[in-house]
């Protein structure tokens, strides 16, 4: 067996050593999810009916019983949001053209729905139904409630009226709600256009350390409701997360407990999409993460085990008479230029894979964004120009691979009486072999360079495709392909691309390949990489369906090129 027969049999036995390896660090979770039969159905609450703002809105009493005035630190104890008492309440909406959420009065403001009008659910798995996106559950109940550390002063079980001014670009709601002695809190959404981030000011009027304790408690409870056609599949993405410093504080279905620490923020995601609290003036002073698992949940018509994360923020209370502090609510996608825009390391949740390959998975991100706004308006096309792009830059080493595995070619039977000629002397056998190698000017590596240099590539766009919100829905060839981050589904849920791409290679083996001892490699690593790629990213495998056929026909090209030189050099050899 030559060289290059070992060296890929050695990189198929990395690709298996390393793919699980790099499952798991990108989040990909092996392991089977222990059976949750015999948790009890999530109790379900009445969803507040839905009105415009008015001017002085106020609401019932949330029955939330808070813990005994003699407990002073409740971090250590899980997050569990309040149990609803069915009254009813006002709910108040705010939007712009990006999104449109609304916010109840129980509570004081807290998140019951948000809609995403850009992004299109994937629960009836047709984009044409126009159904938006909903990132709250219909049981929401706990976003943004505002617990104080001593539990002195309820801020949950108050009646809030509501102001707000819509009158220019920048709105504002306020709910305001009034405590005995003159004090009185107010949390303040604004909301401006063109933007996911809201801001959101909690001013406490006239309260003192006595009143709040060195701290309190903003929370996000409700977590994120599954957003994609098969919500099964996406539960690897599900996570609770907060950042400490430069730590990344995540969980899964163990709580993190109370971590004090300098915190930036909190947040909640599933694959494509985000729902986190950004401190501005000052950090925070800690956070705790808990994921839950809920049994059964209704989805598309159907009933689906769901994980349900949830986190909380604890923020620094200071004693002047009123004092106020400032977060960023941010419910959007998983886009990587929104989080970078966001100025708080917030794109650290983009899971780009290893640090090596980081910079160049970004690096395509922006290529493909600036094809799709830019040139071609269609990834699909994107994809398609990528792939001429990178056959083009590495049309230089791919030649001179080429090259070099036909000169390797045409040295077996030189290589082949060496072989007998000192198949005693294995030591002298390598001598003489790279003497004929010097000689011939052939490098027995060469031919190999262009795969090498291939896996680096592979990995970047496998995490590009499966972790960025770009091809989420983006259809190709009239429909043909409807979602390009999903398998093709071309045939009634047979996906027909890795066909094409195993087929390609194999062409391309037999036609970069004249060695007969090789033509069972030929045909192994295609079929090999079919079942790899099988259930992965139509836009993955039409990236290396073109990058095959590109490839095919750049080996026609140089073979033609050959064949030139040869026809050229017979005549002038003739002469001499």
């Amino acid at each position: 067996m030559d060289k290059k027969s070992i060296l890929a049999i050695v990189l198929i036995l990395v690709i298996f050593i390393l793919w699980p390896v790099y499952m798991k660090k990108i989040g990909y979770n092996t392991e089977k999810t222990p059976d949750q039969s015999e948790k009890a159905t999530a109790e379900q609450q009445a969803e507040p009916e839905t009105v415009e703002p008015t001017e002085t809105q106020e609401d019932d009493p949330f029955s939330y019983k808070t813990e005994s005035e003699d407990v002073q630190n409740e971090k250590s104890t899980p997050i569990a949001p309040p149990a609803s008492s069915g009254s009813k309440a006002d709910s108040v909406v705010i939007e712009n053209s990006l999104f449109r959420g609304v916010l109840s009065t129980r509570g004081g403001g807290t998140i019951i729905s948000w809609k995403l009008k850009n992004y299109y659910s994937g629960e009836t798995g047709k984009k044409q139904d126009s159904i938006l996106v909903e990132l709250i559950p219909e049981d929401a109940s706990g976003n943004l409630f505002v617990i104080p550390q001593n539990r002195k002063i309820d801020l949950i079980n108050q009646e809030y009226r509501v102001v707000y001014d819509t009158a220019g670009t920048t709105k504002r709601y306020s709910f305001i709600c009034t405590l005995d002695n003159n004090k009185k809190f107010e949390k303040e959404f604004i909301v401006r256009p063109n933007t996911y981030q809201v801001e959101l000011q909690l001013i406490f009027h006239s309260m003192t350390l006595g009143d709040i304790g060195r701290d309190y408690a903003v929370q996000l409870n409700s977590g994120l409701r599954p957003t994609e056609q098969e919500p099964k599949k996406e539960d690897r993405y599900y996570m609770a997360y907060a950042l400490q410093g430069d730590e990344l504080l995540k969980t899964k279905l163990d709580d993190t407990d109370y971590k004090e620490g300098s915190t930036k923020w909190i947040a909640v995601r599933n694959k494509y999409f985000l729902m986190s609290l950004i401190t501005q003036d000052n950090p925070a002073a800690g956070a705790r993460l808990k994921g839950e698992e809920i049994k059964q949940f209704e989805y598309g018509g159907e009933y689906h085990e769901w994980k349900q994360f949830m986190t909380e923020i604890y923020i620094p209370f200071e004693e002047p008479q009123s004092t106020s502090d400032k977060l960023i609510l941010y419910m959007g996608p998983m886009d990587y230029q929104e989080l970078k825009n966001l100025n708080c390391e917030m794109e650290k949740l983009m899971n780009f894979g290893w640090a090596i390959i980081e910079p160049i998975s970004i690096g395509f991100y922006y290529a493909l964004e600036f094809l799709h706004d830019k040139v071609v308006h269609n990834y699909g096309w994107a994809i398609i120009v990528l792939a001429i792009l990178i056959k083009i830059v590495l049309y230089p080493l791919t030649r001179k691979s080429y090259k070099s595995m036909r000169a390797m070619q045409s040295l077996q039977p030189k290589i082949t009486a060496l072989k007998d000629k000192y198949k005693d002397d294995p030591q002298k056998l390598n001598q003489e072999t790279m003497k004929l190698y010097k000689k011939e000017g052939v490098n027995p590596m060469g031919g190999c360079l262009p795969l090498l240099l291939q896996m680096p590539v592979l990995f970047a766009l496998f995490n590009l495709f499966r972790t960025t919100i770009m091809l989420r829905q983006a259809s190709f060839l009239g429909g043909l392909i409807p979602d390009l981050s999903a398998p093709d589904g071309i045939f009634g849920g047979f996906n027909l691309l890795p066909i094409l791409m195993g087929a390609t290679m194999i062409i391309q083996q037999r036609l970069s390949n004249q060695d007969p001892k090789q033509k069972a490699m030929a045909y192994f690593m295609p079929i090999f990489l079919v079942f790899i790629f099988f259930n992965l990213s139509s836009g993955l495998n039409l990236y290396y369906l073109m990058f095959n056929l590109f490839t095919i026909a750049q080996e026609l090209l140089i073979k033609k090129e050959k064949t030139a030189e040869t026809s050229v050099a017979a005549p002038d050899k003739g002469k001499k």
